[in-house]
């Protein structure tokens, strides 16, 4: 199991997360290394509207799914994902949403 598939069952948790804090984007790190720095976190209202009119995704957890399985495919082999909230500012403030790792492997990487 690679950290995508371990973040999966914590989607409602997250979501959850996001409508109380409502950051308005998303920074996924895999592993230490900044994979998408200011993902745009669409409102849940838009998300209903678009799926209403023309299809696709119609809720953060669908649409968080949906992302994570394109992370997923560029990182296949990941054993920590992170995702923050990121707000504007100089700096910019960050808040660690969810992290995620497989601790065997990493005992075993680090070994």
């Amino acid at each position: 199991m690679n950290a995508w598939q371990a973040l999966r069952p914590h989607l409602p948790a997250l979501v959850a997360k996001l409508r109380a804090l409502k950051p308005p984007r998303l920074r996924v790190v895999v592993e230490g290394e900044v994979a998408y720095w200011g993902l745009l976190l669409p409102p849940e209202e838009e998300l209903r509207a678009h799926a209403r009119a023309w299809g696709g995704v119609s809720s953060w957890e669908e649409w968080l799914l949906e992302r994570l399985g394109f992370l997923e495919e560029a990182f296949p082999q990941a054993v920590e994902v992170e995702l923050w909230g990121v707000w504007a500012g100089n700096p910019p403030r960050l808040e660690r949403l969810a992290r995620v790792w497989d601790r065997a492997r990493r005992e075993v990487r680090n070994a």
